[in-house]
């Protein structure tokens, strides 16, 4: 498969410039732009020789998202937690049939969320879009694999200065039987940040005003993180659109400073408090929209309310 896209050069930071947008054969990842350090990579296959051997190889995620300058603001395969793949959003128990399955840690064999297939959109010289097919299988004991939730996403990809600035949205319905998305303390859509920052050298505010040791469980609208570059300072900002398509902010689950010395880890959960069925009368789980601004430069709370309040003004 083959995406082909101009990309005029940008006067950002560091200036972006490539001459197509493809699926890399052999690495079974769609990375824009093409023949040079990506900003944006989609794996749209089985990652082919995954940490901790065929059971943690995962797809349908979201690595590498750069910043304009160059600098990676997510982590695939971290040592403390071989599952966590970027920004990628399995659900950690969906419930069909009257059996629960975990699909949010792989490797216990029950489940996973896996992509299917990929169209494009549109392409220009700062922006590309995409439409994934993805799915979520179940592995029921004595049976084969099925798929039990089908899902659409669609992602756009915009070069905007000096922020790339990423826009997902997710559609999910039952594929067959009922589907009950399972209520705990972390599920859905997650951000795995830069293994170089830590509590030490990052910070963390929330649309709430909580920072890194007491945002865990709050509900939030956004949650920005600064840290260092070798060049200065980048920041990853995460807007939802919960508030206004579902109704209330989802609630967060993020690692504090005794979690992993304050590693940048983010979920943004709308099952934190009780199950929800999978329909489109409760759009907290079908129909969700995030968007993820990754900047070379510091990020504010002044800032980062103003680009939520204009992303939910569109």
């Amino acid at each position: 498969m083959k995406i082909t896209a101009r990309l005029i050069p940008l006067l950002v930071v560091c200036m972006v410039s490539a001459d197509a947008l493809a699926a890399e054969p052999g690495k079974g990842t769609i990375e824009f732009p093409e023949g040079k350090p990506p900003v944006f990579g989609w794996q749209k296959d089985l990652v082919a020789e995954p940490k901790g051997g065929k059971e943690f190889a995962g797809s349908a995620f979201v690595h590498p998202l750069r910043t304009p300058g160059g600098f990676v603001c997510t982590t695939i395969q971290p040592a403390d937690h071989l599952h966590h793949f970027g920004i990628w959003w399995p659900w950690k128990f969906v419930e069909t049939g009257g059996t629960k399955f975990n699909t949010w840690e792989m490797q216990e064999g029950q489940g996973a969320h896996v992509a299917r297939g990929v169209k494009q959109l549109s392409s220009g010289p700062d922006k590309a879009e995409w439409e994934f097919r993805n799915e979520t299988i179940i592995k029921p004991k004595d049976a084969d694999p099925k798929a039990v939730i089908h899902e659409t996403a669609h992602v756009t990809l915009t070069l905007r200065g000096d922020a790339t600035v990423l826009d997902i949205t997710l559609h999910q319905q039952a594929a067959g039987a009922p589907v009950t998305i399972g209520k705990y303390h972390y599920s859905g859509f997650s951000w795995r940040g830069p293994e170089s920052w830590n509590k030490d050298n990052s910070t963390m505010i929330t649309s709430a005003g909580k920072g890194r040791d007491d945002a865990n469980g709050s509900p939030a609208r956004w949650l920005a993180v600064s840290g260092p570059t070798a060049d200065g300072t980048a920041s990853v900002l995460i807007l939802s659109a919960a508030e206004k398509h579902a109704g209330s902010p989802e609630k967060l689950r993020v690692w504090d400073s005794k979690n992993h010395n304050g590693t940048p880890f983010a979920n943004f959960n709308p099952v934190s408090d009780n199950p929800l069925p999978l329909d489109d009368g409760h759009p907290a789980v079908s129909r969700r929209a995030y968007r993820v601004i990754a900047a070379d430069r510091a990020v504010d709370a002044a800032t980062a309310e103003e680009e939520w309040r204009k992303w939910m003004r569109k």
